[in-house]
């Protein structure tokens, strides 16, 4: 007797829990809901844009350095050569 009764509230508890799902949850999205799709999605589209443009200038910017630390590198030999022919004229 108590496991039919139990099985009859669980029953009717599930059955509440559907038909108030079923009224509510699939009505599908409404206008403000899309409109705040739409706006989250142009939102990621300008990000994914800006994060593009800092990975292009993030580029550019380690080219421009590599490019000066090898002029460094050269103006550290020359000074080594020129330090080297006043030391050999000073002989």
């Amino acid at each position: 007797m108590r496991g039919k009764i139990k099985g009859v509230v669980i029953f009717a508890a599930i059955a509440i829990m559907f038909i108030s799902f079923a009224l509510t949850g699939c009505g599908g999205p409404n206008e403000k809901e899309l409109q705040a799709l739409e706006e989250t999605k142009a939102a990621a589209l300008a990000a994914e844009s800006a994060k593009a443009d800092c990975e292009n200038e993030k580029a550019q910017l380690e080219s421009q350095l590599a490019a000066k630390k090898q002029e460094l590198e050269k103006m550290k030999q020359e000074k080594a050569d020129v330090t080297k022919r006043l030391e050999a004229m000073a002989n």
